[in-house]
C-alpha cells in the first residue's frame, strides 16, 4: 500500500527588519536578541514610550507586550490636569505606569516580566534618593510609580524588572518602533 504524504510548509521564518533600507545593516547580534523574545514562553517583555503635543498639554502613552510570538500594542491618550505644561519626564512615567497596570492581562502564562523604558535613570526613580526637588507634578507621579512598583513587586519579586533600553537596542528594535508609533498616533 502507498501512502501520499503531504507536506506542509510551516511558514518563512519572521523577518522584522525586511521592508528596511539595504544600506541600514541590523546588527545580527540584536536580531538574535529580538527573536528570543519574540519566541520566549516564560518571559513577557513590554516596550513602553510616550509622546507630548506639541503645546505640552496632552501626551500619548502606549505598551507593546511581546510573548510566545505575540505582540499586543495599547495605548491611551491623557490631557493634563496641571495649569502646567508636561515635561517628557512626566510623560514617561506615565508610560511606565501604564506598563505596570496593564501587565498582567497580556501574560499569557509567563512567569518573568521585564518592563523596558527608555528613561536612562530609572533606577534612582524607583531608589530612595531625593531625584525631583523643585517640581511638585513629578514628584507626585514619582511617589505613584514607586508604590505601584512595590505593589507588583510584592506579588511578584524578584520576576519583575523594570530596565533601561539603551540606544543600541532601539535602533531597529520593531517592539520599541511599535510603542514609538503608539504614542504618536494618540496625539
Amino acid at each position: 500500500m502507498r501512502y501520499k504524504s503531504n507536506t506542509k510548509r510551516a511558514g518563512a521564518p519572521v523577518d522584522f527588519w525586511k521592508n528596511y533600507r539595504a544600506h541600514l545593516k541590523v546588527p545580527e547580534e540584536l536580531k538574535v536578541w529580538i527573536l528570543d523574545q519574540y519566541f520566549d514562553k516564560e518571559t513577557l517583555c513590554v516596550y513602553c514610550d510616550a509622546s507630548l503635543e506639541e503645546d505640552y498639554t496632552g501626551m500619548g502613552i502606549a505598551c507593546s507586550y511581546v510573548v510566545n510570538g505575540t505582540i499586543i500594542v495599547k495605548q491611551q491618550y491623557s490631557k493634563s490636569t496641571y495649569k502646567e505644561e508636561l515635561s517628557s519626564w512626566y510623560a514617561e512615567i506615565k508610560a511606565i505606569i501604564f506598563a505596570l497596570t496593564f501587565f498582567e492581562k497580556h501574560r499569557a502564562g509567563a512567569a518573568k516580566i521585564i518592563i523596558y523604558t527608555d528613561l536612562i535613570d530609572i533606577e534612582k526613580l524607583l531608589g530612595d534618593e531625593p531625584f525631583f526637588r523643585k517640581n511638585v507634578h513629578l514628584k507626585e507621579v514619582r511617589k505613584e510609580l514607586k508604590q505601584l512598583y512595590q505593589l507588583k513587586k510584592s506579588v511578584f519579586g524578584d520576576n519583575l524588572q523594570v530596565l533601561y533600553l539603551p540606544p543600541d537596542k532601539r535602533k531597529f528594535n520593531p517592539f520599541h518602533r511599535s510603542a514609538h508609533n503608539a504614542a504618536r498616533r494618540m496625539i
